[in-house]
């Protein structure tokens, strides 16, 4: 090895431990690699004298800088966290969607992202990614503000569903002047296919596969059915009516559920402002009530529109129409109602009917059945009004046993038996009905209805048995109802309300009990409210969490930076630019001279420089004795030899060439990264001081977390107190019937007991008499 790279090597391998004391062996690893290279371009046998001498010192400075690199990297690095990343992702797709048009396409690429968390059942996730999408990538389009809408809704967010809702029209308007204002068409900024998305639902049909999307108007529409549908279920008819209002014109596929909110807003109001229905669907719900053949294949909402109709035509007193329309209702074949992406999506969905296929399908034919179990109860109920009762006992007599309306058809049942003396059939439902429902009105009727039927029928000895135990039975509901409301008060209501929680699924006193106190929709709205601060309690402990962790994070950022700052301040940047400059210089000036002159000689390595030194003293030593001796031999002998010595180095001339010239770029790259290294330290150890700009959003957010904490706190309270208070009003409604009946039996009593005393007294006036007479007739026979 020549002496002069072993100096180099040896210089390398001191620089390598300074690096490694500097910055470890991430950068060890970096500088050898940098060694290396500097190796093979110094290891050239071709160098001039002060590059030689210079190239030591490069290659320190060399390994100096990528140490300062490498650390400057490092703290860079440590400091980038996620919102650094989310930017230059945000930069990235910018410069990729520079046209409106391929903005749009991203924005459905959101989207569809969205989409993918909803169809895979986890719909918290597609929610974040909606709220994601809008906070970093403003990609807050009509159709997926409609979506977070649903989302709300699946997840039983009701309130906040209602407030994006009323917001949708506001949201549309402005996407349709953003999109004037870029010239892009109505098709080109909605071009994702729900429809197509709705593909992976098994029970899509045809006509949705043929729409290629969903049009701005249709939206409007949703958004104004599906908001008119929150309100009436949080008991806000008005607001219902005036939403509904906006709608004058609809397609036929929306016509069934319009119709069925329509009915619900201005309930019992039958004559209501209607919007035009636009398709074969308007002449739909003209109902033929002479043709019992028409109606056959009609949707499970078509049921509904109707059955809706039959009650209001009972309430005014038409009940020849209403028998008709009923009778309908219960005959007809209901056809398989397929549902849009956009109804399903408007649906809350629980923890067991996620991926439940087959449930689903059973939840329909329930539903159907249902329907016209529900029409056989309404003509049962109806021929009662009407003093019917013997048509009411024929029609109850095939009433299904496990329909949802089983307890309303046995009391009616069990009532018409009673009226057309079919006392044992009666009697046996109607002990059923006080043994099977102790906490329904009805079961409580009913008790008093067969203690009537056992006074008329057997002896008052057996009527007073039963109005002792209809009395124990009101006694014991009225006890039941004082432990509910103690303890009640005692529990917390986040628990209690818990849909996973058993009390509100066993059957239980205590849960039955809450159960009937939920039918309530007002108190079921609150219950809802305090679910959905519950949820929100939740999410924002975990963006505390998430803050705290962030917050640690900048703040060890910071020591990490203070302390590299600390360490690069003793790196001599302003040395180490001045040697490459210097380096640069020389380099630049032997490489323009041998280009001009195209002197091979400036790349002589040291044996070639030793040769050509010596033909220097050889011409200075012939100069000196010419003219005393004959030199012209020697003269010729020389020039041979240097003629060699010069064609040699001809010959290696343009790679010698090349290999400094590369040398000479390394050389201003390094420069240029030692450059820009400075700057870069010299602004971060300015910025050190100021407020870093993640550190004031963590404090922001820190502060709106803990002032949304606060709100949420005195809302729940708030609502607490509401349900407490509504769940007093209930009790003390409940304990006011039951005491009504308790009050009833026991005068029922008192007179059964009246009864059996004036009935004991009668034998006993009418045997006296007997008995004076026969004490005279003795006295006067003795």
């Amino acid at each position: 090895m020549p002496v002069y790279l072993a100096k180099t090597h040896r210089s390398l391998m001191g620089s390598m431990i300074n690096s490694l004391t500097l910055v470890g062996s991430l950068t060890l690893a970096r500088s050898l690699t940098l060694a290396r290279s500097l190796t093979s371009v110094s290891s050239l046998p071709l160098l001039s004298k002060n590059l030689k001498s210079a190239l030591p010192r490069f290659v320190v400075a060399s390994c100096l800088i990528v140490s300062c690199s490498v650390n400057a990297a490092l703290a860079i690095n440590e400091q980038t966290n996620t919102a650094q990343i989310e930017k230059s992702a945000i930069a990235e797709e910018s410069a990729v969607a520079a046209t409106p048009e391929q903005q749009a396409s991203f924005r459905n690429k959101l989207y569809r992202q969205a989409l993918y968390y909803y169809f895979e059942g986890d719909y918290n996730a597609a929610l974040r990614q909606v709220a994601f999408n809008r906070q970093r990538f403003e990609a807050d389009t009509a159709k997926s503000h409609l979506f977070e809408a649903g989302l709300q809704v699946s997840i039983g967010l009701h309130h906040q569903a209602t407030e994006t809702l009323a917001t949708f029209e506001q949201v549309l308007i402005e996407q349709q002047a953003k999109d004037k204002l870029a010239g892009l068409s109505p098709q080109s900024t909605d071009s994702t296919n729900d429809n197509n998305n709705e593909s992976t639902n098994d029970n899509h049909n045809e006509s949705n596969n043929a729409k290629s999307n969903t049009s701005a108007a249709e939206l409007k529409l949703i958004a104004l059915l599906q908001l008119s549908e929150q309100q009436i279920e949080q008991g806000k008819v008005t607001a219902a009516q005036r939403t509904l209002g906006k709608i004058d014109k609809l397609p036929a596929s929306y016509a069934e559920q319009y119709l069925i909110l329509n009915q619900l807003a201005h309930w019992p109001a039958i004559n209501t402002p209607s919007a035009n229905i636009i398709g074969e669907a308007s002449s739909k719900f003209a109902v033929n009530l002479d043709d019992e053949t028409e109606a056959t294949g009609y949707s499970s909402l078509s049921a509904y529109v109707m059955l809706n109709q039959a009650l209001q035509m009972i309430e005014v007193g038409d009940f020849k129409e209403a028998e008709l329309l009923l009778t309908r209702v219960k005959n007809i074949r209901l056809a398989h109602t397929e549902t849009s992406f956009w109804q399903d999506l408007f649906t809350e969905k629980s923890l067991q009917s996620v991926n439940r296929d087959e449930d689903s399908a059973n939840d329909k034919v329930l539903q159907q059945q249902a329907i016209k179990d529900y029409a056989q109860l309404l003509l049962a109920q109806m021929y009662v009004k009407q003093a019917q009762y013997q048509a009411a006992f024929d029609q109850l007599k095939d009433f299904p046993q496990h329909s949802p309306y089983i307890e309303s058809a046995l009391f009616l049942f069990a009532f018409s038996a009673q009226q057309v003396n079919q006392y044992s059939t009666s009697t046996a439902l109607l002990d059923l009905l006080t043994r099977q429902y102790p906490h329904s009105q009805l079961g409580w009727q009913s008790a008093l209805l067969l203690s009537a039927q056992i006074k008329q029928q057997n002896t008052l000895a057996e009527s007073l048995t039963s109005y002792q135990q209809a009395e124990q039975l009101y006694l014991e509901q009225l006890a039941d109802l004082a432990r509910f409301q103690k303890d009640i008060k005692q529990l917390k209501f986040a628990t209690i309300f818990d849909k996973q929680n058993p009390l509100t699924t066993q059957n239980d006193s205590q849960s039955l009990w809450l159960q009937k106190a939920l039918q309530n929709p007002e108190l079921k709205n609150d219950v809802d409210t305090l679910t959905e601060l519950t949820l929100l309690k939740q999410n924002l402990l975990e963006q505390q969490q998430k803050n705290a962790w962030i917050k640690e994070t900048i703040e060890l950022n910071k020591q990490r930076q203070a302390r590299i700052i600390q360490q690069q301040k003793q790196t001599p940047y302003a040395e180490l630019i001045q040697q490459l400059t210097l380096q640069q210089q020389q380099l630049s000036i032997t490489i323009s001279e041998a280009e001009l002159q195209q002197n091979a000689r400036v790349f002589a390595n040291e044996a070639e420089q030793d040769w050509l030194n010596r033909v220097n003293q050889s011409h200075q030593i012939i100069a000196a004795v010419n003219g005393q001796r004959n030199t012209e031999d020697y003269q010729q002998r020389l020039a041979r030899v240097e003629a060699v010595l010069d064609w040699k180095l001809q010959q290696q001339f343009p790679q010698r060439l090349w290999q400094h010239k590369k040398l000479l770029k390394e050389v201003e790259q390094q420069l240029i990264i030692a450059t820009k290294q400075q700057k870069r330290f010299a602004l971060l150890a300015n910025t050190q001081q100021q407020t870093n700009p993640f550190e004031q959003r963590q404090v922001q957010a820190e502060v709106a977390l803990t002032k949304v904490t606060e709100n949420i706190a005195q809302l729940t309270t708030a609502t607490e107190q509401k349900i407490q208070q509504k769940i007093t009003v209930f009790v003390t409604q409940q304990q006011s019937q039951l005491q009504q009946l308790l009050l009833t039996s026991r005068h029922e009593m008192a007179a059964v007991l009246e009864q059996m005393s004036q009935m004991d007294s009668v034998p006993m006036a009418s045997s006296a008499p007997k008995a004076a007479s026969s004490l005279v007739n003795t006295k006067e026979g003795l």
